[in-house]
């Protein structure tokens, strides 16, 4: 992942776009009163937000079932699949 400026996105969006969709890089774009976005592909955030609807589907399911779990164990089981 990098991080480029306001101004260089600015300039440069398109070409940014590309890396983000072509080569699925997230980019941080950063401005001076340090507030910051990251901006990734469509694709990507749709794959990250179909998981976490799954994820959150199969834990309720798994509490409606009684299953509990320790809220370490509950943490781990839900970000095991994004580790990098």
């Amino acid at each position: 992942m990098r991080a480029v400026n306001y101004s260089h996105a600015r300039n440069n969006l398109r070409s940014i776009i590309d890396t983000v969709c072509d080569e699925h890089e997230e980019v941080i774009i950063t401005t001076k009163n340090d507030k910051s976005v990251i901006m990734l592909s469509l694709d990507e955030y749709n794959r990250t937000h179909a998981q976490v609807k799954r994820d959150v589907r199969k834990a309720l399911e798994e509490a409606q079932r009684g299953e509990l779990l320790e809220i370490d164990d509950v943490f781990d089981k839900i970000l095991a699949p994004y580790a990098d």
